[in-house]
């Protein structure tokens, strides 16, 4: 079970009822993804609430006192916001850091369903005739854009924001055969037989390079490029899916007796040509006098490695560790018939090769101030170590590019120093790859992205479990709920509502440390 820590760090104080949600009638590339779904009970509030000022004797500031005072007095003083709660009823819509849509002001984004706490005055202007409505933790609002009035069937017919209160926000699926379609809305019969149809293997033979790539006996996807996939897109067909392509499920309904999803970005497809997939329970550890650095994670291919102890100077096997397994250490190494152990906090000792070590950064940041958060990335040793000031916090596995000295190959995660630039709780990720021999990728709404130069990111990862190991196209993956920690502790801030965020208009971006990536050899 997934143990946040205490209260001050994870930094969530104020929980804000919501009751019932309403619901519907029933690696590293481009970025952006829209429109959530999936029911959660409540939105969590996190601090600081720092909303612009405005004039007093409003009434609203009392409002906001009142919010600032319940984030004060800590999470298990959480009360409920009485509302208004403002509903997006648009695709998506911006957040200004003041009442004006401008570009250079706006601090995050909310997609449809979002529900944000707001002050029940509004700024009228010429930005927004309508009016803006403020939010309780910041950020303006145009209120064209939803509404206050959780009746309305616009509210109510909106989506469902993502569920961070479970191990991923959307359920998901993974497309098991080259050509899924993915449909506007859901085909007769006679359509299904048109786009689904295959060649006939008792027909006269077909030249395959006539037929369309997912039709072909046999096709190299490597060649298959993502705008070709839409080629027949149509009133009805939105583009087809490459095998191993993953989509967020809005839903599942029955019509015409057959199951069928409707996505995250209300596309419809045939649930039969997928497999659900779900995310790993595995999690970091939260750091404390009595759990600290350095800390070991059991790694590699076998579901669990041996736990020795030392009699005479001779191994003797008392027990197993699992997989992912976390092991505190004492510090001592020992060597001995041509392997290294490490000794653990309970005495018995580890094959050193079969673990990988998280330690406390060798060198902190320049300008490093009290209480700053930070994350510290260790390619060697495939760890990630979350640090308030000089004090780790949480500690676990990544899993970064992959790596080879041939450059036209190479996917390396890069090293250096940055900021977390912007944070989006699930955003697309999709591409035809970078390398020779790429296949092309999508992947719907990959859970708590962070991006902090250019399309690098740490984000979660579900379509594999094999943290420790480097994995990636250049992002650090994470398992989804370290992804979930590591996105509720940096800044910027994702307020209640919100889909997203930059580090803006005052709001600062937290350090991202990554270290030990090889440059990579130059071409010959």
């Amino acid at each position: 079970m997934f143990c946040p820590p205490e209260p001050n760090l994870w930094r969530i104080v104020l929980a804000f009822s919501l009751g019932s949600a309403v619901g519907c009638a029933g690696a590293c590339m481009d970025e952006k993804g829209h429109e959530p779904r999936t029911r959660t009970e409540g939105v969590l509030i996190s601090t600081p609430i720092a909303p612009a000022a405005r004039d007093a004797g409003t009434g609203a500031a009392s409002a906001r006192d009142v919010a600032r005072e319940s984030a004060d007095a800590g999470a298990d003083a959480a009360a409920p916001w009485p509302g208004p709660f403002f509903t997006v009823i648009s695709g998506s819509t911006g957040i200004y850091a003041q009442p004006v849509a401008d570009r250079a002001l706006k601090v995050g984004y909310a997609r449809n369903g979002g529900r944000i706490p707001v002050l029940p005055e509004m700024v009228v202007n010429d930005a927004c005739r309508s009016g803006w409505y403020e939010g309780v933790q910041g950020g303006f609002i145009c209120s064209s854009e939803g509404t206050v009035d959780q009746e309305d069937p616009r509210a109510r017919l909106s989506a469902t924001p993502p569920n961070i209160n479970a191990v991923l926000p959307y359920p998901y699926a993974r497309n098991a055969r080259n050509g899924t379609p993915l449909y506007s809305s859901v085909p007769s019969v006679d359509q299904i037989a048109a786009y689904e149809a295959h060649a006939e293997r008792d027909t006269p033979a077909v030249d395959s390079s006539d037929r369309p790539w997912w039709q072909r006996d046999r096709v190299q996807l490597s060649q298959v490029r993502l705008a070709e996939l839409a080629t027949e897109s149509d009133g009805l067909l939105a583009r087809r899916l490459v095998q191993g392509f993953y989509i967020a499920i809005d839903r599942e309904f029955e019509w015409g007796s057959r199951s069928w999803y409707k996505t995250t970005k209300g596309m419809v497809a045939p649930k039969d040509r997928f497999v659900a997939v779900e995310g790993s329970s595995f999690h970091g550890v939260e750091l404390n006098e009595e759990r600290s650095l350095p800390l070991a994670f059991v790694y590699g291919t076998r579901d669990s490695r041996p736990r020795y102890q030392i009699d005479h100077g001779s191994l003797k096997q008392v027990g197993t560790l699992n997989k992912l397994q976390p092991v505190h250490l004492s510090g001592e190494k020992l060597d001995l018939a041509g392997h290294s152990y490490l000794q653990t906090a309970d005495q018995d000792w580890v094959q050193a090769d079969q673990v990988r070590v998280a330690s406390a950064p060798a060198q902190l940041p320049a300008n490093l101030v009290p209480n700053e958060r930070w994350v510290s990335v260790d390619l060697r040793t495939q760890t990630l170590v979350a640090l308030v000031g000089e004090r780790p916090v949480y500690a676990t596995l990544i899993s970064s590019g992959k790596e080879t000295s041939d450059v036209t190959t190479d996917h390396r995660s890069p090293s250096g120093e940055w900021t977390i630039r912007e944070k989006h709780i699930t955003t697309t990720m999709d591409g035809d790859g970078t390398a020779a021999g790429d296949l092309p990728y999508s992947i719907e709404d990959v859970p708590y992205v962070m991006y902090f130069e250019g399309s690098y990111a740490l984000h979660g990862a579900f379509w594999h479990r094999n943290y420790g190991v480097r994995m990636s196209h250049g992002c650090i993956n994470l398992a989804p709920l370290d992804a979930k920690y590591l996105f509720f502790f940096t800044d910027p801030p994702v307020h209640a509502g919100w889909h997203g965020a930059w580090a803006a208009n005052g709001s600062k971006g937290s350090r991202v440390v990554i270290d030990g990536s090889t440059p990579l050899p130059r071409p010959r």
